[in-house]
């Protein structure tokens, strides 16, 4: 056949393919302008097929999403240091899923073959289908629970750690039986020497290139990134131990499987991998991987056929085996059915892993077009359906959703106050350590703090929570935190005995980070949660920086928390320095703006409590004589109370702007009545609904005041709960 362009082809049938033969020097195209078909070109068609790849994955993506299809995402660096936490559960969970369907895929195997006849060109396939069938990847695995946003929830954890077990014994089990299989086809020199060869390139790997990977990594200052000429010094070490496990007859993604467990995780060597690598790999490279894989399958291959029926049969045999070896030992450990469902499920599931060894299988022939199909087939099934179904059994804020009230106004004046404060960098610090101080804490009516500081997970596969001393122990970037914990065990020694403070470290992925909030939340029974807002401001009123990831956190937050909600707008700077009520050369000045609700009944007992510093002046100003009585039966001794009578929201921004200057904190309360005239005419401005209407106001950069926004615990079915009220004494003092 001759082209358009002059260039000839020859097709040469061989057997039942094809031998396509044409010239080699056909890659550029001098275009269209000089005659050439731009098509009949290497370079132009691979371009036209990267392009054409890309738009169909993402618009692909786009349409399954409301389905909760995930996205697979290969992972860098995996914390090793979990293998050492795995919990008792996890692992005899992890065993049983991977050795049941193992020992039961062989016997399975043995049956087949004793009662029936087993095509020649799938019968040595059949047993690496059934063991493939027995793992789990923990790659895949945490890829899918990061999708699905529950990747730091108590189930994801245990599926994380289930999927390494998995893994872990996938792996050995492999190598050992390929390299026994391997010596037993040998002389009894070449076994010795073959396993001096392995030892050797194991020895080189973890005690000669490790230690020269962990000098690189320590060099790199702390908080910077690291220099590219060390990345691409490890990534050459990476490939070069790839390239001489192939060498000597090792699988290359083991050996470095097992490299970069002994790697340290995140910072800065994970970071700038995920930084020089992630977006390439999963944006263009993996969906080109995908793409190609399904179009090497043939569906018409499998229908009407003997062989695919007994292919289909082992691959189904798998996936119950699996399914079978997860749920019952999850139900043995008192998991609840529906979880126990979901992380059979989550087992079930292949994804990029799973689809590279069946491609490499397809490549050298062990097995052939009709088995990949099915294997492929049935992971897209299995997978697709599991998600959804997944996404809908389990939801993580389930837990935190609780008819007991947690809150500041029910749990009284004199008894243990719990706050957890949240810190996601050092400028959270100051405002968060003032707030602590002027809520007042005494030997009579002390404050347990819980300090959570929130890491985004980057360069690591595994979300964490754990006691920062833990979780210290399992980084190598640890200074930063440092600074932050020892501004916290400043603030326990300066109020010994009113103030204990428990540190706490959370690295998880914005989407799901509100979960290790609300776990502490309702582990350590605290009254209220303080996150700090997602813009911080310059000196002179402008905005330095805004964080959506953050705004986004502390709205799930809000959603979702098993107790009462603070959030800080932090302007203290905006005075030369941050007031302190430590300080005592002037009054600490908070303003409560109480226009009635749920939500300014709690935010009036967190500022009663400040008002009982003797560094502390609270002014309580009240709309429209809103609730008056309960008011004033709630007011304590020393508190100025002013009352205005405004008629629409102009009104009220007025009285606020004219107390502007007179105020170094205010505090309200998120919800008020929807239809009030109090805040007539405000919503349509709102610019950040998460702060409810007054509080959007105040958030505005013409304000130079701090800010504390305070919801009420949200309650089942999203109703706000409103317990009695406290009766007081009526001993305040009228403007």
């Amino acid at each position: 056949m001759v082209t358009p362009s002059g260039i000839k082809r020859i097709k040469v049938p061989i057997g039942n393919q094809k031998l396509v033969c044409q010239y080699t020097h056909i890659v550029n195209s001098r275009g269209l302008l000089f005659g050439d078909d731009p098509f009949d070109y290497a370079s132009p068609v691979l371009m036209a097929q990267l392009i054409l790849i890309f738009f169909v994955t993402r618009v692909t993506c786009l349409f399954l999403r409301p389905l909760r299809q995930t996205r697979i995402i290969a992972q860098i660096v995996i914390d090793a240091s979990l293998l050492k936490h795995t919990p008792r559960k996890a692992l005899a969970i992890g065993i049983s899923s991977f050795f049941f369907p193992f020992t039961l895929g062989g016997l399975a195997y043995s049956v087949i073959a004793n009662f029936t006849e087993i095509d020649s060109e799938i019968k040595d396939g059949l047993p690496l289908i059934m063991a493939v069938g027995s793992m789990t990847s923990f790659i895949v695995t945490t890829s899918l629970l990061t999708d699905l946003n529950i990747l730091n929830s108590e189930l994801g954890r245990l599926a994380t750690s289930i999927s390494m077990i998995t893994d872990a014994c996938g792996w050995c089990v492999t190598t050992i039986i390929s390299n026994v299989t391997r010596a037993l086809s040998v002389t009894v020199y070449d076994r010795l020497f073959s396993s001096l060869v392995v030892m050797g390139y194991y020895g080189i790997a973890f005690f000669v290139l490790r230690p020269f990977i962990l000098r690189i990594v320590a060099r790199t200052p702390k908080g910077e990134p690291m220099r590219d000429s060390d990345f691409l010094a490890i990534v050459s070490i990476v490939l070069a131990i790839g390239f001489f496990g192939e060498y000597i007859g090792q699988h290359a993604g083991f050996g470095t499987f097992m490299f970069g467990l002994s790697l340290p995780e995140g910072p800065p060597l994970g970071t700038i991998l995920v930084q020089k690598l992630d977006t390439i790999a999963s944006a263009l490279l993996l969906p080109i991987f995908c793409t190609v894989s399904g179009l090497d399958t043939d569906v018409f291959l499998v229908i009407g056929k003997k062989s695919s029926v007994i292919v289909q049969m082992v691959i189904g045999f798998g996936y119950i085996a699996k399914f079978t070896a997860t749920i019952l030992p999850s139900l043995y450990f008192n998991l609840p059915f529906a979880e126990a469902l979901s992380l059979a499920l989550i087992m079930s599931c292949r994804g990029i892993m799973e689809m590279a060894i069946f491609s490499s299988w397809r490549d050298i022939g062990v097995v052939n077009k009709q088995s990949f199909t099915l294997l492929i087939i049935n992971m897209v099934i299995v997978t697709g359906l599991a998600t959804p179904i997944i996404s809908y059994l389990y939801d993580p804020s389930k837990r935190y959703r609780t008819n007991s009230a947690r809150t500041i106004l029910s749990s009284g004046d004199n008894i243990d106050l719990r706050i957890l404060v949240c810190i996601h960098n050092e400028d959270n610090v100051a405002a968060l350590v003032n707030l602590l101080e002027t809520s007042n804490p005494m030997r009579g009516s002390p404050i347990s703090v819980f300090a959570l500081q929130l890491t985004e997970l980057v360069g690591r596969t595994s979300a964490v929570l754990a006691p920062h001393h833990q979780r210290n122990k399992m980084t190598s970037n640890s200074t930063h935190s440092e600074r932050i914990v020892n501004a916290f065990k400043y603030l326990e020694q300066r109020n010994r005995g009113s103030i204990l403070v428990q540190h706490f470290t959370a690295t998880s992925p914005y989407a799901s980070m509100h979960d290790d909030i609300c776990t502490l939340a309702l582990d350590k029974r605290t009254d209220i949660v303080i996150v700090p807002f997602h813009k911080i401001w310059t000196v002179n009123g402008k905005i330095e920086a805004s964080f959506s990831q953050i705004r986004s956190v502390n709205q799930n937050v809000m959603n979702k928390a098993p107790c009462s909600i603070g959030v800080l707008i932090d302007r203290g700077h905006h005075k030369g320095s941050h007031p302190s009520v430590v300080s005592g050369r002037t009054l600490y000045r908070i303003a409560m703006l109480y226009l009635g609700g749920a939500d300014d009944r709690e935010a009036l007992a967190y500022s009663k409590r400040m008002a009982n510093h003797e560094n502390v002046s609270l002014t309580v100003v009240l709309f429209n004589k809103v609730d008056i009585e309960i008011t004033r039966n709630e007011i304590g001794k020393g508190i100025v109370y002013k009352e205005v009578t405004v008629n629409d929201g102009s009104g009220t921004t007025s009285v606020i702007c004219e107390l502007e200057d007179d105020f170094d904190l205010f505090v309200v309360g998120k919800h008020h009545e929807p239809k009030s005239p109090l805040t007539a005419g405000l919503i349509e401005w709102s610019e950040y609904p998460e702060l409810g209407i007054i509080g959007d106001m105040l958030a505005a950069p013409e304000f130079r005041f701090s800010v504390l926004v305070v919801q009420q615990q949200p309650l089942v079915d999203g109703l706000m709960h409103s317990p009695k009220l406290p009766k007081l004494a009526d001993n305040s003092t009228s403007i």
